[in-house]
């Protein structure tokens, strides 16, 4: 694909949300963007890239994750939606989150924890589960805020995602296909101030601009892990959409978009 403004062939994408039916089998049905089922990329707003040339030297990438690694979170749901005559039906979810304090805020994406979630679990990576509470929702930038009862946890450190440049090396943490925990993959930045669209299975659509485009592996269940820089650690992007079609084109919401969203709960970061 081009680096140009218009994409000819339009591209399915995927919200990285695991689904599951009511008996709690977990599905491949996800929505890169931000809900299960189709969406294309219908254009990319970002002008051509600069090219910039880091002068950090950067941080091995064992180093990242054991900094990292225990702030990253499990999410399992269960929620109710329609089917197609009208009727309720159960499904379970997962995906994954990043702590941002340590007395149990925890940064997600809005598609992880919709409205119609009527439960929500949480497993740290040492493996202890807490109920968890949606206590604030940024559906326009697919943002969600939760909360568990719980002290002393290991949280993530924010960095500044408009210092990313293309080029620059990543890593991702998540709860990848809903069932291996913490995988780490790893990748650069491909590109950004990307805009893409995608729809979901109950209809509309959904159009998230200023994203962060990566070739970091993104895999179903990742939606609301981090996306962390190389050259210091810090959480830049949160892991959201990938496409159903090409290879290695996954998408980040810039984590300098979130700040605002949670500062009013969490304060500054």
């Amino acid at each position: 694909m081009q680096h140009n403004r218009s994409i000819k062939q339009p591209l399915i994408i995927f919200l990285v949300l695991v689904l599951g039916a009511a008996s709690g089998v977990v599905g491949a049905s996800i929505y890169q963007g931000r809900h299960p089922y189709g969406g294309t990329i219908i254009k990319s707003l970002a002008p051509e890239p600069k090219i910039v040339l880091s002068n950090a030297s950067g941080l091995s990438i064992p180093q990242v994750v054991k900094d990292n690694a225990a702030a990253v979170v499990a999410i399992n749901t269960q929620s109710t939606a329609y089917s197609f005559f009208g009727g309720p039906v159960t499904q379970s979810g997962s995906g994954s989150g990043m702590i941002l304090t340590a007395n149990g805020y925890i940064l997600t994406n809005y598609h992880v924890v919709p409205q119609g979630t009527t439960s929500l679990s949480v497993t740290l990576a040492n493996q202890t589960s807490y109920s968890g509470q949606v206590v604030a929702t940024d559906p326009t930038n697919d943002l969600a805020l939760v909360k568990i009862n719980a002290t002393g946890l290991t949280s993530v450190k924010l960095g500044d995602s408009n210092s990313m440049v293309v080029g620059d090396s990543v890593i991702a943490i998540g709860n990848a296909l809903g069932q291996f925990q913490n995988t780490v993959t790893n990748g650069i930045i491909s590109a950004t101030g990307r805009t893409v669209t995608a729809s979901n299975p109950s209809g509309g659509g959904e159009t998230l601009s200023g994203l962060l485009q990566t070739d970091a592996a993104i895999n179903p269940g990742n939606s609301g892990g981090p996306l962390i820089s190389m050259i210091n650690g810090e959480v830049i992007g949160i892991d959201t959409a990938t496409s159903g079609q090409g290879q290695n084109l996954s998408f980040a919401i810039p984590i300098n978009v979130a700040k605002s969203f949670i500062q009013p709960y969490v304060g500054a970061l």
